[in-house]
């Protein structure tokens, strides 16, 4: 391509100034520039200004015997994020248009000339916004599962837009592959770099009230191939979208688009509860989305991946929504701004409140049975010692600590979880809890179960216990510990244990029919019991025979 065939007059010179940024990925950097130079816009016609986001390997040096057709530049500041990095580029930009593209990116010999004919067909060199297609790389089954489920979103959501069913607006814009007219660009003043995430949608917002004209360009398209490994990393940067989504929210209230509530109305009615839990309780939520993790990708592993991609959708709702509650403030404020929102309805407190107050009961139980376990670790376990806050009121970061440290804890929390859902009468919500525990804890714990606030897990696996279980308040349950549902030996009346107030049950103990464990009770190691026993009773399993192996025969 020699030249643009449009009415619209480009001039001489510079047409396009393409910007990446980029940290820490020479190789794939590399990659992209070759691509670019293989470009069939006249190399005259663009340029390309790489910023080296502060990478601990300088990538002017290391791009210092790189030869290209066209004028490269490449330049380096101290890391300042994304935004500030892609600002600097456009200042540096000498063309009338502008294309942002990603480091990781690779792109085909039309790619600026797909670009560029867009712009044309706009027919507004001064105010036009073309978004390109994103595909993933013909090695997606080898990626990791959370990028495969990221390449599955941005091809849907391309899917659509090429397909007209929806335009593209201000808070489509991904900075991976898309051009602006750079007048526009300064007129809706640029990168805010204070957004270290969705600063690409927030740009979009303001170009879109400043005036700009979208167009999808389908046959632009960049192949997406991220060299990300770190599931952790994927899920802080899902918290950190939320986030900055709160943020983006406040900076643009006239905006419904912009709004973080705006995806809670039309959720799946499976999933919503557990975006909600996001926001009024992080802690048990980030246990949640842990156990959810471990098992999409047990999923992963045996072949099942719709349902691994469908446990991701799930894990990035509440990583998401736990990032907007750290922004937001506490549950009033939640409450408070998800009732400002102007296009929502009410979800967090519907009807009488009742969801309101299973949110206040799952908080309250959680918060007593992190008591209890700090009780119990300063009266038994000598580690504790001075770091302990105290019994009556240990802090937040105590509990959120203990939350990562001590899986019993986490498997308590997620029984509350898994409570909360049977009591706002989320039947299948409270099933899939069930579930989610068998994979992530081994344990089968019933929905129906009733342990009382205030119960300590030890270790927390191997434990099975019925939908008639109850225990009271102080209760410890070791690991492999069975409260069964069965018959009584002599009236044969079936039932499930109930251990009454701070009942110790050892490991492996199993506890079955409709019997009563009396208060202050201590069930050792190995015990099988199918009858009551009163209050302050110890009971002892069988002491095993210890005697000597025959002698070894000498070998004839």
């Amino acid at each position: 391509m020699t030249s643009p065939s449009s009415h619209v007059d480009l001039g001489d010179g510079l047409w396009l100034s393409v910007v990446i940024a980029t940290y820490d990925r020479q190789t794939l950097l590399r990659r992209l520039l070759s691509d670019l130079d293989a470009q069939t816009l006249e190399p005259s016609r663009f340029e390309v200004i790489a910023v080296d986001d502060g990478s601990k390997e300088d990538t002017r040096a290391a791009l210092a015997g790189l030869e290209t057709r066209y004028a490269l530049r490449v330049e380096r500041q101290e890391n300042a994020g994304a935004a500030a990095a892609r600002q600097r580029g456009v200042d540096l930009a000498r063309g009338k248009i502008v294309v942002f593209l990603d480091d990781d990116m690779q792109v085909k010999p039309e790619f600026l000339a797909k670009h560029l004919a867009r712009h044309l067909e706009i027919g507004d060199a001064t105010s036009s916004v073309v978004l390109g297609r994103l595909r993933p790389d013909a090695k997606l089954a080898e990626m990791p599962l959370f990028e495969r489920y990221y390449a599955r979103v941005m091809a849907s959501q391309g899917d659509e837009l090429a397909a007209g069913e929806r335009p593209v607006r201000g808070h489509n814009i991904y900075t991976g592959n898309v051009s602006m007219a750079r007048e526009l660009f300064v007129r809706a003043g640029g990168f805010d770099p204070a957004f270290r995430a969705l600063e690409d949608e927030e740009l979009g917002v303001r170009l879109e009230k400043a005036g700009a004209r979208f167009a999808f360009a389908d046959e632009a398209e960049s192949v997406h191939g991220s060299d990300w490994t770190s599931m952790k990393k994927w899920m802080d940067r899902a918290y950190r979208d939320g986030v900055y989504q709160a943020k983006l929210a406040r900076k643009h209230p006239d905006v419904p688009e912009s709004s973080p509530w705006r995806f809670l109305p039309v959720a799946n009615p499976l999933k919503r509860p557990f975006m909600t839990l996001g926001l009024a309780a992080p802690a048990a939520a980030s246990v949640v989305a842990g156990a959810a993790i471990r098992a999409a990708s047990a999923f992963d592993k045996v072949g099942l991946e719709p349902v691994a991609l469908a446990g991701m959708t799930f894990v990035y709702g509440i990583q998401y929504y736990r990032g907007v509650r750290q922004e937001v403030g506490g549950y009033d404020a939640v409450r408070r701004e998800y009732r400002e929102f102007e296009r929502g309805v009410s979800l967090l407190r519907r009807g009488d409140g009742g969801d309101a107050g299973a949110f206040r009961a799952l908080r309250e139980a959680v918060r007593e049975d992190h008591r209890v376990l700090r009780f119990y670790g300063e009266k038994y376990d000598d580690r504790v010692g001075a770091s302990v806050d105290g019994y009556e009121a240990p802090g937040a970061a105590a509990l959120a600590g203990d939350a990562v440290r001590k899986i019993g804890f986490q498997l308590m929390i997620a029984y509350r979880v898994m409570r909360f859902f049977r009591a706002a009468g989320l039947e299948l919500g409270a099933q899939f809890m069930s579930r989610t525990i068998r994979h992530a804890f081994a344990s089968d714990v019933h929905w129906d179960a009733d342990l009382e606030p205030g119960i300590m897990i030890v270790h927390g696996f191997g434990l099975a216990i019925s939908y008639a279980a109850r225990a009271r308040h102080g209760c410890i349950l070791f690991q492999n510990v069975t409260l069964g549902y069965g018959p009584d030996p002599v009236t044969k009346q079936a039932g499930a244990p109930l251990l009454e107030e701070s009942v110790h049950v050892g490991i492996g103990a199993t506890l079955y029919g409709p019997i009563v464990v009396g208060e202050g009770t201590k069930i050792m190691a190995g015990c099988v019991l199918s009858q009551s026993v009163p209050p302050r009773s110890i009971v002892e399993a069988p002491v095993p025979h210890v005697g000597a192996r025959a002698p070894v025969r000498p070998r004839s």
